[in-house]
């Protein structure tokens, strides 16, 4: 049997599975360290060796992400090479959201002032660092306007081709 085959039976069950499993795996230091970690005072609990309960789940998470990562590039690649006609338009699209993205890098001023200098210098977070955050999410809620005003029209269209 291939792993296709298995996993199009039971894929939904195994990625059920593995999501207990990692969830345990996060929740379990937590639940034991909690007392612990109640005891020490609000301003002090992030800094303090019980703050560390949370750092499993921390890994894990950045874990899934590095793992959901590479996985969509490889598959990303994979169809690429399979079927480079059809792809054309993904790539034209990727590439137009990076050239925004490179913009609004490029735009993004590093001259900060208020509570939003305190947190950067108190984080540490270098001038390029910043630059790429803004300009992540300058770029997140670019698409986010782009995609209320796309389901907008398409409504607008089904509206009228159906009348």
């Amino acid at each position: 049997m291939s792993a296709y085959n298995f996993l199009s039976r039971k894929g939904v069950a195994v990625a059920f599975l593995a999501v207990v499993v990692l969830f345990a795996i996060s929740v379990i230091p937590i639940m034991s360290g909690l007392s612990a970690f109640s005891e020490i005072p609000t301003e002090r609990q992030a800094f303090s060796p019980e703050g560390a309960i949370f750092k499993t789940g921390i890994y894990v998470a950045i874990g899934l992400l590095i793992l959901a990562i590479v996985v969509t590039l490889i598959l990303s690649l994979l169809q690429i090479a399979t079927n480079p006609k059809a792809a054309k338009k993904g790539l034209i699209a990727f590439g137009i959201i990076a050239v925004l993205f490179a913009i609004f890098f490029a735009v993004t001023s590093t001259d900060i002032t208020g509570s939003l200098a305190t947190t950067v210098e108190n984080f540490k977070v270098t001038d390029s660092t910043f630059k790429v955050i803004s300009g992540g999410i300058q770029l997140s809620l670019l698409m986010l306007v782009g995609l209320v005003v796309i389901v907008i029209l398409m409504e607008i269209w089904g509206y009228f081709k159906n009348q």
